[in-house]
């Protein structure tokens, strides 16, 4: 089996395992992975922030963006450009009346009245995924949209949110994956091997 293929049913899997928690348990679950961010944010004082948008299953980040928007924080959200395979970050300030639906499925912020933002003043960067190891590495869905972004800002921290259940052993991550800095679980930080 070839690494691609691997990595694909890695993903597959690694969706089912999150698809099949109950919605109960993940709203609580996603609850406390959101402290474990605030509480990051709060300690080291991060001001403009990247999220992305959750849906389906993921670990969702509506409350976050609320906390962070009364908390006069800067709130980022990707506009995905599939052709391009490119994310551009742009802020938000009302995610009721400035969220489009991408042809896609996925909400983004309306770039025309939500104005682009510098990726060098990005201190964090909260990242979606499938699977996530304890190298930092993550499995996505495929396109390598976040692979190409994270470099560009060097200056913030990567943290991928996932439940517990989203951890595997070894994403078997191909030469042009990033690790992530941290990731945040419902149980807290995920210890990484790569951690100094």
């Amino acid at each position: 089996m070839s690494r691609k293929q691997r990595r694909k049913r890695l993903r597959t899997k690694a969706i089912r395992r999150r698809d099949n928690i109950p919605l109960p348990v993940r709203s609580e679950w996603t609850m406390q992975i959101t402290q474990h961010v605030i509480d990051w944010i709060e300690t080291h004082s991060a001001h403009a922030i990247m999220l992305y948008l959750s849906m389906r299953s993921e670990v969702e980040t509506d409350r976050l963006i609320d906390y962070l928007l009364t908390h006069a924080r800067i709130v980022l959200a990707p506009v995905t450009d599939m052709k391009e395979r490119t994310l551009t970050p742009h802020s938000v300030t009302n995610p009721r009346t400035e969220l489009v639906r991408h042809r896609y499925g996925m909400r983004e912020p309306n770039p025309k009245i939500c104005p682009a933002f510098p990726l060098d003043q990005i201190d964090l960067i909260l990242v979606p995924g499938a699977a996530f190891d304890p190298k930092g590495y993550r499995i996505g869905y495929g396109g390598g949209f976040y692979d190409r972004f994270l470099p560009k800002c060097p200056q913030a921290k990567w943290i991928g949110l996932a439940y517990e259940a989203q951890i595997i052993e070894d994403t078997f991550p191909e030469v042009w994956d990033v690790p992530l800095h941290q990731i945040f679980t419902e149980n807290g930080c995920v210890i990484l091997e790569n951690d100094s």
